[in-house]
């Protein structure tokens, strides 16, 4: 597993806030439906933004908290040749990816 931290996010959270919220993270299911509206529109803008297939996604996270008051979100997104799961941190005011943790898929030889 790699994790990569984006310069936007660097901006606002540091590196161990960003770890932290991420040891906090509690996966549920995706789904489409049913979504708090803050959280929802936040992970439909990254969605759109990183152009994420919504047939990979498999996880996500909806309640989780950096910097003590800013939302943090996640999605785990399951592609052919790799596994990402993308942090986000919402300000209130606006929202972007922090960190993604990477996972090559790479082929078993027996």
């Amino acid at each position: 597993m790699q994790r990569d931290y984006t310069n936007i996010g660097a901006e606002k959270y540091t590196q161990e806030e960003i770890d932290t919220a991420i040891v906090t993270t509690k996966w549920e299911t995706f789904r489409k439906t049913n979504l708090p509206f803050c959280q929802g529109e936040s992970l439909k803008a990254v969605i759109q933004q990183c152009k994420v297939p919504l047939s990979k996604i498999t996880r996500m996270s909806l309640h989780g908290v950096i910097k003590g008051s800013h939302g943090f979100y996640s999605l785990d997104v399951d592609y052919k040749n790799a596994r990402v799961q993308l942090y986000i941190a919402d300000n209130g005011c606006s929202s972007c990816v922090v960190a993604a943790d990477v996972w090559n898929k790479e082929a078993v030889v027996v």
